[in-house]
């Protein structure tokens, strides 16, 4: 069985935020970015959302912009969708 790697969220003033441990990014997009970790998916949502950093060799996902949500998945392959984010 493969050791799980560590994982850490920084939210700061929800205008900037890190994230380490990323395995994989699904979706970069203004309005969200869908990334994979260990055992789980983070979608953060927001507006004006813009890849600052990207690091999978060191599991780096820096993210700027305006962010109004952060949505963990206990399912790796789960679509996300915006419909389902407000139920």
């Amino acid at each position: 069985m493969e050791a799980m790697t560590r994982s850490n969220l920084t939210l700061e003033n929800r205008q900037s935020l890190s994230v380490t441990g990323i395995k994989k990014v699904r979706t970069t997009e203004p309005n969200q970015v869908v990334a994979v970790l260990d055992n789980c998916m983070i979608l953060v949502s927001g507006s004006n959302l813009s890849v600052e950093n990207l690091s999978i060799k060191e599991g780096i996902l820096e993210v700027s912009g305006n962010i109004n949500g952060i949505r963990y998945t206990n399912n790796r392959t789960k679509r996300f969708s915006v419909k389902n984010m407000f139920r």
